[in-house]
């Protein structure tokens, strides 16, 4: 695939899920954290949440081809470093997916409670679910947010792309590196969410990107 359009995809799949989240999943997880609601959630609300979960999905997907593709037309792939750029992408992604899959799943199990248990226990198997996401999440933002820094200040080392370019990028990673630090907060996911959408339309909507070797053209 092409970088502008990887770079495309990315930012269009960035702003589903978060406009999706913001004006869907917000609203119905604040309405969903007593146990009590959690406990009478209808189908068609599981369903909405879950659906954000795919959104998230095919985010992460969208990221992951963006920094391939990046990596495939400026990195040189005989280093180290690119290789180790590679394994991060790979283990952050997973992590990441690990999370929304958990997520996906936290309302999911209402038949706890309709087979006579207690609602002590959805609450304990909410809390227990919620933590385990969140873990997995922050973990892979902290490596996810590494190596997208990473890539941006290398490629603009190797004075493969401008610097401006690659500014936006470096700001999303940067934020998403204090995610361990301040999760359940997500302030700062959401400027991170911002600063990505506003790179990966810096390299998208452009008609053509710099040659990767201008001295053997």
């Amino acid at each position: 695939m092409k970088l502008i359009r990887a770079a495309r995809i990315a930012g269009i799949t960035a702003l589903a899920a978060g406009i999706y989240s913001l004006l869907v999943l917000r609203p119905f997880y604040l309405q969903a954290v007593l146990v009590q609601e959690a406990s009478r959630l209808t189908e068609n609300s599981i369903w909405q949440w879950r659906l954000g979960g795919w959104f998230w999905l095919l985010t992460i997907f969208a990221w992951m081809i963006l920094l391939v593709a990046l990596k495939h037309y400026y990195s040189p792939v005989h280093r180290i470093s690119t290789m180790l750029q590679s394994g991060l992408v790979v283990v952050s992604a997973t992590l990441l997916i690990v999370s929304v899959l958990a997520g996906m799943n936290r309302f999911g199990l209402t038949e706890i409670l309709s087979d006579g248990h207690p609602v002590e226990t959805f609450g304990i198997y909410l809390n227990l679910v919620e933590h385990f996401a969140l873990t997995s999440l922050g973990a892979g933002l902290l490596m996810g947010g590494g190596v997208t820094t990473w890539i941006c200040i290398d490629l603009v080392v190797l004075n493969k792309l401008p610097t401006s370019w690659m500014v936006p990028g470096a700001v999303a990673g940067l934020l998403s590196l204090l995610s361990p630090f301040l999760l359940p907060e997500l302030r700062h996911l959401l400027i991170a969410l911002l600063a990505y959408s506003v790179w990966c339309s810096t390299l998208g909507l452009r008609v053509s990107l710099p040659s990767a070797y201008p001295d053997l053209e």
